[in-house]
């Protein structure tokens, strides 16, 4: 008799998780196929360390750039970071460098920019945004579009998993 109400709690369980899946809120438990690593360089070799995985993004806006966690200490994670590698499964797509308010560099490629003003993080052409002279504009659009099929496979894996917002 237990045995038998342990199968049905048990199945009942699986099927109230199956039904709290929605397309717009995919579950916590749903495998992501996109994977960030940082690289920590030893005078012996290179090791890529795992950051976070795409099941811990809750969504990414393309229209403001913004890259919204489900736990915020994953904020943390990213803050202790040089620079975060993208991938698809096995396939690297780009790298992002870690951009935060207090540094005081010009970069012209894709930033993870951490928002001192309002604690978000943003996805970025360059740090700071506000360049606008023809050198650095050049170059970031350049370096947009060399990372353009990559970048559309990152956007198309984020909508397959309910993670991609747009206003």
């Amino acid at each position: 008799m237990k045995r038998s109400v342990i199968n049905v709690l048990s199945i009942l369980s699986s099927l109230f998780v199956f039904l709290s899946c929605t397309a717009h809120e995919p579950c916590k438990w749903e495998k992501s196929g996109l994977i960030f690593k940082l690289t920590a360089y030893s005078q012996t070799n290179q090791k890529d360390t795992v950051v976070f995985l795409g099941s811990d993004i809750h969504w990414f806006n393309e229209s403001t750039g913004e890259l919204r966690f489900v736990d915020s200490l994953t904020i943390n994670k990213i803050k202790s970071s040089h620079q975060i590698k993208f991938y698809l499964g096995n396939d690297s797509l780009f790298t992002a460098k870690v951009a935060l308010d207090i540094m005081s560099v010009i970069i012209n490629d894709l930033v993870i920019h951490i928002n001192s003003h309002d604690g978000l993080v943003y996805l970025e052409e360059g740090y700071p945004m506000w360049i606008d002279n023809l050198g650095d504009t050049t170059l970031r659009a350049q370096n947009k579009t060399n990372r353009a099929m990559a970048w559309s496979r990152f956007i198309e894996q984020l909508k397959k998993e309910g993670r991609y917002r747009s206003l």
